[in-house]
C-alpha cells in the first residue's frame, strides 16, 4: 500500500466520521410515523435533511430480487461524495411478513423504506432501528469517537466488484496490532447483534465487511474465530444455519 493509498483511506474514513457526526445528532422523533408497533421515517423529510446537509449525495436501486417462493427484496445504495451505504428490506405487508408476488405499488413504498433504512447506516435516525425513542446523542453533550483501528476497519466503503489482494503479515496492515483486531472484532459484533435482526440481515453485514473480515482471517486467525464463533451464534439466536 502506497503512501498515497494509506492518505487516500484517512481521508476517506474522515469523510465518513464527518457524515455520521453530523446526520447522527439530528433529532427526527417529530417526524416519526408508528405503525404496528414499528417506526417509520417519512422519506421525504429524510431526503430533505440530507440534501440540506449533502446536497450532492446519491441513490439508486438495484433491480428487485426475486426469490424462489415469489417474495421480493429491495436493494439500495447510497452514496455521499466518496461514502457508499447498501440496504436491503423484503416486501412486507401490515404483518410484517413477507409477502409474495407484490405488485407495483407495494414494491414502491418498500423502496422508499429501503432508502430511508440506508440513510439510517449513514446516522439519520439510526436509533429507531435500535430500538430506541430518543437520540442518545442528545442527551449528551459528547459523541461516543470511535479508535483509529475502528474508523480504518468499519468505515470504509464496501469492497468494490474488483477484487483486489488482502493484505499479508509480510505487507501492510490496516490493523496494525492484535489489540485493534480484537477491538474491531468486538464493535462488528456489537453491531451485528444490534441491527441484524434475521439470518439475511447478518449475512448482508458480513459480505458489506468482507474486507476488513478477510485482513482479520489472513493476519489474526485466532480473532477470526471469536469472530465466526460470535456470528454463528448471532445466526442460531435468529434461527439461522449455523454456517457463516
Amino acid at each position: 500500500m502506497t503512501e498515497e493509498n494509506i492518505i487516500d483511506q484517512k481521508a476517506i474514513a474522515d469523510e465518513y466520521r464527518n457524515i455520521w457526526e453530523t446526520l447522527s445528532k439530528i433529532d427526527v422523533s417529530k417526524h416519526v410515523e408508528k405503525k404496528n408497533g414499528l417506526s417509520y421515517l417519512s422519506w421525504a423529510w429524510a431526503w430533505g435533511v440530507l440534501m440540506e446537509h449533502f446536497p450532492h449525495a446519491e441513490y439508486s436501486f438495484s433491480s428487485p430480487e426475486l426469490h424462489q417462493d415469489g417474495t421480493v427484496t429491495i436493494h439500495c445504495d447510497v452514496m455521499i461524495g466518496n461514502c457508499l451505504r447498501t440496504m436491503w428490506l423484503p416486501v412486507m405487508d401490515y404483518k410484517n411478513n413477507a409477502i409474495k408476488n407484490p405488485d407495483a405499488r407495494k414494491i414502491s413504498d418498500t423502496k422508499m423504506r429501503t432508502f430511508v433504512k440506508c440513510l439510517a447506516m449513514f446516522g439519520l435516525g439510526h436509533y429507531i432501528y435500535a430500538g430506541e425513542d430518543i437520540n442518545p446523542s442528545t442527551e449528551s453533550e459528547s459523541v461516543v469517537q470511535l479508535s483509529k483501528d475502528e474508523l480504518n476497519a468499519l468505515s470504509e466503503p464496501p469492497e468494490p466488484k474488483k477484487k483486489k489482494p488482502v493484505p499479508t503479515k509480510s505487507g501492510p496492515n490496516d490493523i496494525p496490532t492484535e489489540e485493534g483486531a480484537a477491538e474491531v472484532v468486538g464493535k462488528l459484533l456489537e453491531f451485528a447483534n444490534k441491527f441484524c435482526a434475521d439470518e439475511a440481515g447478518l449475512v448482508g453485514f458480513w459480505k458489506e465487511n468482507k474486507k476488513v473480515i478477510d485482513i482479520l482471517d489472513s493476519n489474526y486467525p485466532k480473532q477470526y474465530e471469536v469472530l465466526k464463533q460470535g456470528f454463528i451464534q448471532l445466526k442460531a439466536k435468529v434461527g439461522g444455519n449455523a454456517n457463516v
